[in-house]
């Protein structure tokens, strides 16, 4: 077999042809990796080589058949096939030989590309910014796909002794291999489809080409290139099958190769593990997901709003949305159906009018971006959000979420790291699968129904919402977290038991409490006293970690608006209101990863205190231009009629949220117990459990429009200075909070996703963008140009005598 390799290695390279048909490999794939606007690295803005691997199969289409097309026709043609099979080696050595030989020619017609690595990775920014597991792992399926068209080019030059005819075989059946079979599993739906699309080449490769190696996909392409074989090494011997002894021993070898290569992958299809070679591991769903996606009993059909041109970095946004339904469709194969539309695209701007106004009246709010297009900037309206059908409900999810502080590429970054996380969570809501059940305490003044019906039509969408009060005892089993939402009259010690109990027991609690309480309507004028609230809870914050401070946070940076009603036309007038808050500053935990602002209105510091066994985790922080004003704290709009001075606001960041983890102490040991509870459960020393601690108690406090009193949404603030309304994240803080507290090992672990954004260094580029471009066009070039004058030396040398 050595001799057929080494043979067809120098056969090839000794001819002039071999660096014809390498270059213009190259040249094409520098064109369009480097030039070409549509398929520009440069025009991408990223560092990766996604180009080159989803333009590589293409360009190897017509690459692999012109290695190939001589092998065996040009022998046949010549009549030294004959000459070959009476020389002391088996049919298969010869098969093998030639394959393996045009092979290697394959990989070292790829090593040149290494220059495009080389110059993505000083291209980074930062230089060496670039997922290098993750292109090794692309490598290898470019390489295994090459391996495949190998061996059909070599088949298709077995079949004719005209090789023109074999390099036109060879790229017909490359294309339909790769592409034209998905094309037949598009035509039909059903089983039917997806038996189909997995004997495409390109369904095995897309994972591959990612980084992300999958055994049955290794399996299918490894079985694919010796099916091939076994076809090319039938026709060679096919000389052989007029002799019935030779033919029935070929029968039984191929039948039996076929089974095992049968059987093999229909063990791997059942058994099979993903290896995730990308650097931040992302297209590794988190296990909460993968068992949702297994519960899933329904056809599901995902219509992505975001086709078209599109700018970049949503191009980007778009590929991972498609990668992470590709990813769910893994574990479950044939449920989920998935097509992207254009809201914007229509035969005329009326028709386009009328389906943006449907999805807004439906919820939909767009996002305006801006574009380059011919060389001008001009606005479009992107619709980020999924519209989800299972069975027979449908809603849309909102995919573009994150902090809105940073730079459109790192928000869509974060969406990006959020995207199986929103996914996975709607799909769950309209399934109705895993709900748990929160119970909402109420019997000490907390906020009434009005106030917080934003919150409970959004929660109910997710959760089991139950009103409930701590007159008897309460039970983990029974309620899977409670909320205590801003209580404004004394706990009893009974129901203090309760609570305390429940947490010992495993329980877990929110607590949105206040420590100060202000009357607004006394506020004009000179104004009113801030004075504190009796909820009577504050020793059982303290036996947990928590001391809930008697005062009022005031932040001039992130200040907020208050409505005040002025005039005969009882006009409204947005007061600059520091007691109010918006705030940004997050822990990097999985409730408050990638989340955008929350709004807070009159809250005050919280301080750690020791508690044996309890993590503390501070979630949420002002700006570090506050002040503290302890009680009773004055509170007079007139106070800030002006701008206050900021002078006064050097207070520094303080923790408005605490999150408390581990073995909680009860807040009756070594107490006498309270008289009418059941004393034969009581704990001392608690179970594991969380809390979560936010000193607003507002927080789920919808606002209410001044005119009708009709509630706002959660979150939406319409009290501004240019009066927009703003839609904050509290909602979602919630949510996260909730999810969190009742399943830390659920869908909540997706938030921990870390994707890194790599960008390119665009003042570099557009500096040097020459340069770049013709060290990637020239130097492949010149590398292929230096290996034939060297080996052309040494060939000349070893035969001069």
């Amino acid at each position: 077999m050595w001799a057929i390799y080494s043979k067809e290695i120098r056969q090839f390279l000794n001819s002039l042809i071999a660096y014809v048909v390498i270059g213009v490999f190259l040249t094409g794939i520098g064109l369009l990796m480097w030039v070409f606007p549509e398929t520009s690295i440069i025009n991408y803005g990223f560092a990766d080589m996604e180009s080159l691997f989803s333009l590589g199969p293409f360009v190897f289409m017509f690459l692999i058949p012109a290695i190939t097309m001589r092998m065996v026709a040009e022998e046949r043609r010549a009549g030294t096939i004959e000459l070959l099979l009476t020389k002391p080696l088996t049919e298969w050595q010869i098969v093998l030989g030639k394959y393996f030989a045009a092979f290697t020619l394959v990989i070292l017609s790829v090593v040149p590309t290494l220059v495009y690595f080389y110059s993505v990775y000083q291209l980074g920014n930062p230089v060496g910014n670039l997922d290098i597991p993750g292109i090794i792992g692309s490598y290898i399926g470019l390489i295994l796909l090459g391996g495949v068209f190998t061996a059909v080019g070599l088949a298709a030059s077995a079949f004719t002794e005209n090789q023109i005819v074999s390099f036109i075989l060879a790229v017909f059946l490359c294309f339909f291999l790769y592409t034209g079979i998905s094309s037949l599993a598009d035509l039909v739906s059903g089983p039917s489809a997806i038996y189909i699309e997995d004997l495409s080449l390109s369904f095995h490769y897309d994972a591959l080409s990612r980084g992300l190696i999958d055994t049955r996909d290794l399996t299918f392409f490894l079985s694919t290139i010796i099916f091939i074989l076994i076809i090319t090494h039938w026709k060679i011997i096919a000389r052989k099958l007029s002799f019935k002894p030779i033919r029935s021993r070929l029968y039984k070898r191929v039948f039996l190769g076929m089974l095992a290569l049968l059987v093999f992958n229909i063990v791997a299809a059942n058994f099979f593990y993903r290896f995730d070679l990308t650097e931040d591991k992302r297209y590794t769903l988190k296990p909460a997901t993968k068992e949702l996606l297994r519960q899933l009993d329904q056809p599901m059909t995902i219509e992505i709003l975001l086709a078209g041109d599109l700018p970049a970095g949503f191009e980007r946004f778009r590929k991972s949305i498609k990668e992470t339904i590709d990813e769910f469709d893994v574990y479950k194969p044939g449920v989920i159906n998935y097509f992207f539309t254009d809201p914007s695209a229509a035969e005329d701007a009326k028709t386009r009018d009328e389906n943006i106004r449907y999805l807004m009246q439906n919820g939909f709010e767009p996002t305006n971006v801006v574009d380059t297009e011919d060389g001008r900037q001009i606005q479009k309206i992107i619709f980020p959000y999924v519209i989800v059908r299972y069975g027979e409900q449908a809603a849309g999810i909102l995919l573009l979420k994150g902090g809105k502080g940073g730079s459109p590429n790192e928000t869509i970054n974060q969406a990006i790291e959020n995207v199986e996380f929103e996914l996975a969570v709607g799909l769950q809501r309209l399934a109705n699968l895993n709900r748990k059940t929160i119970g909402l305490v109420r019997g000490h003044q907390e906020l009434d129904s009005m106030n917080i019906v934003g919150f409970m039509s959004e929660m109910v969408q997710y959760f089991d919402m139950k009103e409930m009060k701590l007159d008897q005892e309460v039970h983990p089993e029974d309620y899977d977290a409670l909320i205590i939402a801003k209580p404004t009259s004394a706990f009893s010690r009974s129901e203090k038991y309760v609570l305390d109990q429940y947490v010992m027991h495993g329980g877990k609690v929110m607590f949105l409490i206040e420590s100060l309480q202000a009357d607004m309507s006394q506020a004009a004028g000179m104004g009113t006293l801030a004075t504190p609230i009796n909820h009577n809870l504050e020793d059982l914050l303290f036996r947990y970690g928590i001391r809930l401070n008697g005062n009022y946070v005031q932040d001039i940076q992130n200040f907020g608006r208050y409505p005040v009603v002025v005039g005969e036309q009882n006009e409204i007038i947005n007061l600059p209101w520091p007691f109010y808050a918006s705030v940004n500053d997050f822990a990097e935990h999985p409730i408050t990863k990638n989340l955008d602002a929350v709004y807070l209105r009159f809250f005050s510091t919280m301080d750690t205190v020791k508690a044996d066994g309890v993590t503390k985790t501070p979630l949420m922080f002002t700006s570090e231009f506050t002040r503290v004003l302890p009680a009773p704290a004055p509170v007079a709009l007139e106070d800030y009629a002006n701008q206050p001075d900021p002078s006064l606001f050097s207070g520094g960041k303080k923790a408005v949220s605490y999150l408390l983890e581990g073995n909680f102490t009860s807040l009756f040991k070594n107490r006498v117990l309270p008289d009418s509870v059941n004393k034969a459960s009581y704990l001392e020393e608690g179970l594991p459990s969380k809390i979560v601690v936010v000193s607003d108690g507002d927080f789920i406090r919808n606002e209410l429009n001044l005119r009708n009193r009709t509630p706002y949404e959660l979150g939406v603030n319409p009290f501004r200075e240019d009066g927009e309304k703003v839609r904050y994240a509290n909602k979602d803080f919630m949510f996260n909070a909730l999810a969190y507290l009742t399943d830390e090992n659920g869908l909540i672990t997706s938030r921990n996703k870390e994707i890194t954004l790599r960008p390119l260094n665009r003042a570099k580029l557009q500096s040097e963008r020459g340069f770049w471009q013709a060290l990637n066009l020239a130097g492949p070039l010149v590398i292929l140009v230096i290996f034939g004058f060297v080996r052309a030396y040494i060939r000349k040398r070893k035969y001069t005598f």
